[in-house]
C-alpha cells in the first residue's frame, strides 16, 4: 500500500539536456574573463585604453558582465529539473532577450565579422583585430546550445500550451487584433529601413547583416499573424518566428536606442534610416511579444473553459 500511494519520485533531466547547459555556459567564458579584466584595470584588446575610463562604458562593462552571468544560470536552469520550479517569467523573459541578442549573432553578425577579418575589411579603432572575433564567437556559441536548451524545455513543460487549437478568450480578440496591427505595421517598417540601410551600405556584408535582420522582422510578424489566427500549418514553427522575430527586434532596438543615448565613441553616429530600423523594431517587437502572448494565453484559458 504505501508503494502504491507514494508519488514517483522525478525523473533527472537526461545526461545530453545537461550538456547542453554546460556547453552554453562555457560559451560565457571569453566575454566574462575580458569584462573582468577590463573592470580591474585592464586594456587587454583595446587599442585606445582611455575609453575604458569613461563612467559610461564603466558601467556599460559591470552590467554586460552581470548578464552574461544571467546567462550561466539560464542554461543551468533550462536544463536542470530545479528550473522547472522557477515562475514561468523569470525563465521567459531573460531567455526571450537572450534570444533577440544571440540568434543575430549566430546566423548573421558572426558569420560578417569572419568575413572581414579574413578579407581585411572594416574594422573597429577602438580594438584589436582579434577581440571581436573571440567575442562574437563566445555570443554565437551561447546562442546556438542555448536555443537548443531552450527548445528541449519548452517542449517538455509547454507543450500542451503550444498545441493548443482553440480561439482565444472573446474578450481579448478585440485588443488582441489592434496590438498585433500596430506590431506587424511596425515590424514592415522596421523591415523596409533594414533594407535601406543594407542597400545604402555599400558593402555586401552590411547589406546580408541587414537582410537578416529584415526577414527576423517579418518572421515575427507572420508568427503572431499565424497565431492569431488560431490555425498555422504548425504552431511550433509559428511559435519560434514570433518569439525569434519579436525578440530580435525589441533586444536590438533596445540596446542600439540605448548605446545612441550615450556620448561615448560607442554611441551615436547612426543615420536616421538606421536609427528608424531600430526604435520601430523596438516597439514592433514588445507589441508582437505581447500578442503572441495573448495568443497562446488566450487560446489556453478558451481550452479550460
Amino acid at each position: 500500500m504505501t508503494s502504491s500511494t507514494t508519488a514517483p519520485p522525478r525523473a533527472s533531466t537526461p545526461a545530453g539536456v545537461r550538456v547542453l547547459g554546460w556547453l552554453a555556459a562555457a560559451g560565457t567564458l571569453p566575454y566574462l574573463t575580458l569584462k573582468l579584466t577590463w573592470l580591474s584595470g585592464g586594456t587587454a584588446g583595446m587599442t585606445d585604453p582611455a575609453l575604458l575610463a569613461e563612467p559610461a562604458i564603466v558601467v556599460g562593462n559591470a552590467v554586460t558582465f552581470a548578464m552574461d552571468l544571467v546567462v550561466i544560470v539560464l542554461a543551468l536552469a533550462l536544463t536542470h529539473r530545479w528550473g522547472d520550479r522557477l515562475p514561468v517569467w523569470l525563465v521567459l523573459l531573460p531567455m526571450w532577450v537572450g534570444t533577440g541578442f544571440l540568434v543575430p549573432m549566430a546566423i548573421s553578425i558572426m558569420p560578417a565579422i569572419t568575413v572581414e577579418t579574413l578579407t581585411g575589411g572594416a574594422r573597429s579603432v577602438a580594438f584589436e583585430p582579434w577581440l571581436q572575433p573571440l567575442v562574437y564567437g563566445g555570443f554565437a556559441w551561447q546562442g546556438v546550445f542555448l536555443c537548443v536548451a531552450f527548445g528541449a524545455h519548452a517542449a517538455r513543460r509547454w507543450s500542451g500550451l503550444v498545441t493548443a487549437v482553440e480561439p482565444p478568450a472573446p474578450g481579448l480578440v478585440p485588443f488582441l487584433r489592434v496590438v498585433t496591427a500596430g506590431g506587424c505595421v511596425m515590424a514592415g517598417a522596421s523591415a523596409l529601413l533594414h533594407l535601406v540601410v543594407g542597400l545604402t551600405a555599400g558593402s555586401a556584408v552590411a547589406l546580408g547583416v541587414e537582410a537578416v535582420n529584415a526577414a527576423l522582422a517579418i518572421a515575427g510578424a507572420a508568427g503572431v499573424a499565424a497565431l492569431v489566427r488560431t490555425r498555422p500549418v504548425s504552431r511550433w514553427a509559428a511559435v519560434a518566428a514570433a518569439w525569434t522575430g519579436s525578440a530580435a527586434m525589441f533586444a536590438w532596438g533596445l540596446y542600439t536606442v540605448t548605446v545612441g543615448m550615450t556620448t561615448t565613441a560607442l554611441g551615436g553616429g547612426s543615420d536616421a534610416a538606421a536609427g528608424g530600423a531600430q526604435l520601430t523594431g523596438l516597439l514592433g517587437g514588445f507589441a508582437l511579444a505581447v500578442a503572441g502572448m495573448l495568443a497562446l494565453v488566450g487560446a489556453g484559458e478558451s481550452r479550460s473553459a
